[in-house]
């Protein structure tokens, strides 16, 4: 008699499984389709992300045989005007794109290194994104299809229900419409894509947002980021770690501050910009840890004159 009710059971459970396998992704996708965005809590899709990223890519398809490529976070694409680089006669492209993690920062370089052959990468080092778990970054990549092969082993390698719908819904798509045109919308407000990766803002005035949960350094990310160091040693491409400017109230503000430190004194080429003199909360910066044009404008200079200091990095861009 116990042996029937476990083979029932048993056949109950293979049944609701072999439903929910099937089931499940039917349900993402209808919801992808037919929901608004305000009802699709785990399923962003492309629903108000940042697409500048598509003109990004476009720029870069173009692009061969640079002196600077600069990666990274929002940090990177909002801090590093290759326009001012023009100036100086350096060639240059932002690859930066927002919450952009480590894992993802290793994807990109795999993916364009090869082919754009920097003299030179500035690895932008926010510290959060080392506790980010990188679900910003997977809905982005996956809804407008950036490095999407490479993509699947960062799913599975990070269980989440937002990304796992992301993912369904990205391979439907896919599926669906092979030759789909993506519409670039460019930004017109305050926040301006210029050219070559980067997103100017003129905002002159500081807007206090509200503090967010911080979490500890995850070793994944950790491990990515040694990893992506040792590719581009790999390639005997030369790096800058960089951390960009904040102001005085954010700087205290991440809690594996000591950890953090002690993982960057390991490397001789990380430069720390996080508090500059030359740079004033209230005028310089339009939040707690992105500057505006006006500081942008400064802090690229300095930077620079830092790189053109170096004798190793000054041989490097000339080459």
């Amino acid at each position: 008699y116990i042996f029937s009710i476990l083979i029932t059971l048993l056949q109950k459970i293979l049944i609701f499984s072999l439903i929910s396998i099937v089931g499940y992704p039917i349900m993402v996708i209808l919801c992808g389709e037919y929901l608004p965005t305000s009802l699709r809590i785990n399923l962003k899709s492309r629903e108000g992300i940042d697409n500048n990223i598509l003109k990004k890519i476009e720029d870069l398809e173009d692009v061969n045989n640079l002196d600077v490529l600069f990666i990274g976070s929002s940090h990177a694409y909002r801090s590093f005007d290759p326009r001012i680089w023009d100036t100086y006669g350096y060639t240059t492209f932002n690859l930066g794109t927002s919450s952009q993690t480590h894992l993802h920062t290793g994807l990109l370089l795999k993916e364009y290194i090869p082919r754009i052959k920097p003299s030179l990468v500035v690895y932008e080092v926010y510290p959060d994104m080392f506790s980010n778990n990188g679900v910003e970054s997977n809905t982005v990549f996956l809804s407008f299809n950036i490095c999407y092969d490479q993509m699947k082993d960062v799913v599975l390698k990070n269980i989440n229900v937002k990304t796992i719908n992301e993912y369904i819904y990205a391979s439907y798509r896919r599926w669906k419409y092979p030759k789909e045109n993506i519409l670039i919308e460019l930004d017109t407000t305050l926040k301006i894509y210029r050219s070559r990766g980067f997103v100017e803002n003129k905002s002159s005035s500081f807007t206090e947002v509200n503090n967010y949960k911080r979490g500890k350094m995850l070793e994944s990310q950790i491990s990515a980021f040694r990893a992506n160091l040792l590719y581009l040693k790999s390639l005997s491409i030369p790096f800058v770690l960089l951390r960009t400017p904040v102001t005085f109230i954010e700087q205290g503000r991440f809690p594996d501050k000591e950890k953090y430190d002690q993982l960057m004194s390991e490397y001789d080429n990380y430069v720390d910009y996080s508090q500059l003199y030359e740079l004033k909360d209230s005028i310089h910066f339009y939040d707690y840890h992105h500057m505006n044009q006006k500081g942008v404008e400064i802090f690229n200079p300095i930077f620079i004159k830092k790189l053109q200091d170096s004798d190793v990095l000054e041989a490097q861009l000339e080459d």
